[in-house]
């Protein structure tokens, strides 16, 4: 108690002082740290997100993902949710808040820009501090990088991510089809022309696979050994090549991993190409990307990207697209709709003639209550964003999405797929720092 009076006192006298000891830069919003070189800006913002189901929704948002996330959405046969909860259901959060530090420092290479930046978005099973008492969540790392003349070190979004081309949207996960990784890196990019650049990254494994086990299928993370023998020998090696312009933007990107246990190992890989076209005032966003055990480079396929049946390793093949279309109103203004879909096709089992769908249904314990593998994952969004003031926003949006699984089986008998639909609007207000 003590110490954290200590440090209560202290970040305050810091606070105070901050304006005297900070002289504004040149740059907007950078201030110049006196008896320096370097430059810093503080950045961020306080942000309410809500979320409204007029359906099922996954169970246990408070301490998991409460954002969209359609892999695992509920089938609509059941009139309740896996937890027993009802249908139709508000969740109210200030946990995406953000705080970031940048600094820049001039030397003989060019700027040294360094980064940290974190928010209390961090999933936390059986957090003592949830809405049932101090309302608390645990602050989690997004970003903590240094960056010097064309090299990268530290964590930031992935290489295999195109942020201009992700769809605007309320939702704080973005579409199923878009990647939404950030990682730790080492990446050198080189301009070949002004409008061109070129980014090779090694970056660090965590290639997830479930393996059947005692008659159930358990869960593999490279690194943390869930099942006991699951491992990374290789970092992931990835390519970025955009092209930007007036016109707007394209990006062609690949990613290559492997998968890899005790018994077998396979390699993965992924691509994409994606971009964005100013038409006036408005602008399209589209990308296309799939692959073979794509895995976690697509939100989507997060979930499934590779199982060891005991006789070999298989990836499955994944596909997806998403398009949005941006209107502009006026300078306050905005209004979005987007499209999304990600499809998957079995490749088969170590068992001739069996499916991998059918082979992993003779398993308990995948996915948890409605754990079946997709076929595919729908999402059409429509939103509208406003300024408040120069400082503050909101936004509204309509999230329709659609989960349909592969074949059930009784057997060796096929029978019919299962269904789960999210009806779900989104709802945001943003305060910026400045």
């Amino acid at each position: 108690m003590a110490q954290s009076r200590f440090t209560r006192r202290m970040l305050t006298a810091s606070l105070f002082t901050l304006p005297f000891a900070l002289v504004a830069a040149d740059a907007p919003g950078m201030f110049k740290v006196p008896g320096t070189s370097t430059s810093m800006k503080i950045y961020g913002f306080a942000e309410l997100n809500g979320t409204y189901d007029m359906g099922t929704r996954n169970s246990d948002i408070d301490d998991f993902d409460w954002a969209s996330f359609l892999p695992t959405q509920p089938f609509d046969k059941s009139s309740k949710n896996p937890s027993g909860s009802p249908a139709n259901q508000m969740y109210l959060t200030l946990r995406t808040s953000r705080i970031g530090i940048m600094t820049t420092t001039p030397s003989s290479l060019g700027d040294i820009v360094a980064v940290v930046e974190a928010d209390f978005n961090s999933p936390s099973p059986s957090n003592f501090s949830s809405p049932a008492t101090t309302n608390g969540n645990t602050f989690r790392l997004r970003k903590a990088y240094g960056q010097i003349g064309g090299f990268l070190f530290g964590q930031t979004w992935s290489t295999f991510f195109d942020g201009d081309s992700v769809p605007d949207g309320v939702d704080f996960n973005p579409v199923a089809s878009a990647n939404a990784t950030r990682q730790g890196m080492l990446a050198y990019t080189w301009h070949p022309s002004k409008e061109a650049s070129f980014t090779l990254a090694v970056e660090a494994p965590f290639n997830r696979m479930f393996q059947g086990q005692s008659g159930r299928v358990v869960i593999q993370d490279a690194g943390e050994n869930y099942a006991g023998d699951s491992y990374a020998t290789t970092p992931d090696l990835i390519g970025n090549y955009t092209y930007s312009d007036k016109w707007g933007h394209v990006s062609l990107r690949g990613v290559a991993m492997e998968y890899k246990n005790l018994n077998h190992s396979a390699n993965g890989f992924g691509g994409a190409l994606s971009g964005h076209f100013n038409i006036g005032n408005d602008s399209l966003v589209w990308s296309v990307q799939g692959g073979n055990g794509i895995g976690r480079y697509m939100l989507g396929s997060l979930l499934q990207s590779a199982l060891d049946d005991g006789k070999q390793i298989n990836l499955w093949k994944a596909m997806g697209y998403h398009v949005g279309y941006t209107h502009v109103w006026n300078a306050d203004w905005r209004s979005n709709i987007v499209a999304s879909r990600v499809s998957f096709t079995d490749p088969g089992s170590g068992t001739p003639g069996v499916s991998l769908n059918r082979w992993l249904q003779n398993y308990s314990g995948y996915w948890g209550p409605d754990g079946q593998p997709n076929k595919t994952l729908d999402n059409y969004m429509i939103n509208t964003f406003y300024n408040i003031s120069k400082t503050v926003y909101c936004g509204f949006e309509y999230n329709w999405g659609k989960r349909t699984t592969m074949d059930t089986y009784t057997g060796a008998v096929a029978g019919p797929a299962n269904e789960g639909t999210q009806k779900r609007i989104n709802f945001v207000f943003r305060a910026s720092f400045f």
